[in-house]
């Protein structure tokens, strides 16, 4: 078996908890759908499964091959419910819960280090283990079972949820990795650069490669690697749609031939986006359209590249899970790698700066290829985007100076017109470790400054606001 845990999702919240606590172990792991199918579990190989779902979770199905997968299994939440009836238990009535509960742990592998105590419970599933089972967690002068163990089967359940900011979480989850799937903490920037690095190297084999840029963060850290990589034998484009957000470009451009010595071939296609965009309205229309043009440049540039053995692509796991596996103008019989595929945002910059990235490129915002349009309500012209391009430019500015921009996921502009002239609404972004978007609380004085600034570089603007709604981000 691989050196790797399978993350199962069944609750993308606390999915994203566990592999954020095992990689900050140097735990190799992985985030898959619950219903990954039999084939791909075998080729994957891991040392273990973690089943993912939330105490309230609905409908969990385990799948057979997941049910019997010869390596350790261990379910957390409503999925440890699940696999109780699935390996023969019987399982009460659920019944929500708030609050803290005492629980009491037994020894077990599973809990070394953890200590009985008060432990957050915002539901319950009274289980009756399958016959076998050691019970290792329960609460209750009635001890009520919340978590189970098949020794040999290397089967284990348990109902609590993982906590943001609770070592106890942490240390169950390195105790699972280590002790009982004999994994090694080997995880790290230098070993991730090495992998993505030889994947790269084969997929191009004694061929070339082409990577396609659209500005934003993914993308360069992407080409970056491939740089490092393959050398010469690379050859990016960056394809210039007119909708990125004021001198986004340039900055990396600089580092990238500094740094690398590869030349970046700049296609301008700013005027083909801007007249194709002409009538669209819907934010579906307009992703479809840029897309669907995207596509047709990737194929152009792909039969300029002789020999093309390999497409890089910078996409990461948040973007794959809202855009899925689409491979879109690929040629046949060419390899598209996404070596960040399996990384969230940080963990992006992170690889940039062991890259040796500059900061004030890493620090800027998740750019997706779509860019400003899809930050303008209704249809994409010139001038809107001139406007919208000058007040984001404006409040980002002002969020850094102001030392506002670290800790937020993202901060920008959007537009609307409403007939007699624009509004430009100023968002923020901030996720608690549950992945839910809220807000950020701005100092008014500098919400006031933007106004103004906006205001006055921008006429035809007669409305600045702050939006309050939460906004989800990459």
């Amino acid at each position: 078996m691989r050196d790797l845990l399978l993350i199962l999702d069944y609750d993308r919240a606390v999915s994203r908890m566990a592999v954020r606590k095992l990689r900050s172990e140097r735990i190799c792991c992985r985030i898959v759908p619950w219903d990954i199918d039999g084939e791909t579990l075998l080729q994957d190989d891991p040392s273990g499964l973690v089943l993912c779902a939330a105490t309230d979770t609905q409908d969990i199905t385990i799948p057979a091959h997941v049910l019997n997968y010869p390596g350790p299994v261990l379910a957390l939440g409503a999925a440890a419910a699940a696999l109780n009836t699935a390996l023969g238990g019987e399982n009460g009535a659920y019944s929500p819960m708030s609050g803290l509960t005492e629980v009491d742990y037994s020894e077990c592998p599973l809990l070394n280090g953890l200590t009985s105590g008060q432990r957050l419970l915002r539901g319950l599933t009274p289980m009756r283990p399958p016959e076998g089972a050691q019970m290792i967690a329960t609460i209750g002068a009635e001890r009520t079972v919340v978590g189970f163990s098949l020794g040999e089967a290397r089967r284990f359940a348990m109902q609590l949820e993982l906590e943001a900011h609770d070592p106890d979480s942490t240390r169950l989850l390195t105790n699972y990795a280590l002790n009982i799937c004999g994994c090694t903490p080997w995880w790290d920037d230098v070993a991730f650069v090495r992998q993505a690095m030889d994947e790269i190297r084969q997929a191009t084999g004694d061929g070339n490669a082409v990577c396609m840029m659209t500005g934003g963060i993914y993308s360069n850290v992407a080409a970056l690697l491939a740089a490092k990589a393959l050398g010469d034998k690379l050859t990016c484009v960056f394809v210039d749609t007119g909708l990125l957000q004021d001198g986004r470009e340039s900055d990396f451009f600089r580092f990238f031939s500094e740094r690398t010595g590869i030349e970046i071939i700049h296609e301008d296609h700013r005027d083909r986006f801007l007249q194709a965009l002409k009538g669209m309205k819907t934010p579906m229309e307009k992703r479809r359209t840029i897309e669907s043009m995207l596509t047709d440049i990737r194929r152009d540039a792909q039969r300029s590249v002789p020999r093309l053995n390999a497409v890089i692509r910078g996409r990461s796991y948040m973007e794959r899970l809202t855009q899925g596996e689409e491979t879109a103008g690929v040629k046949a019989g060419v390899l598209c790698v996404e070596p960040l595929r399996d990384l969230f945002t940080e963990e992006v910059r992170q690889i940039g700066r062991y890259l040796g990235m500059p900061e004030d490129i890493l620090s800027g915002q998740v750019t997706l290829a779509t860019g400003l349009a899809m930050n303008i309500a209704g249809e994409v012209t010139a001038e809107r985007l001139e406007i919208l391009r000058t007040a984001d430019r404006i409040f980002r500015r002002l969020m850094t100076e102001n030392n506002q921009n670290r800790k937020l996921n993202a901060f920008f502009a959007t537009l609307q017109h409403y007939g007699v002239g624009y509004t430009v609404s100023l968002q923020t972004v901030i996720s608690s470790d549950t992945g839910l978007p809220r807000a950020a609380r701005i100092p008014y004085d500098l919400l006031e400054s933007a106004m103004e600034e906006i205001k006055a570089a921008c006429p035809k603007v007669n409305r600045v606001v702050y939006d309050l709604t939460p906004y989800p981000t990459l």
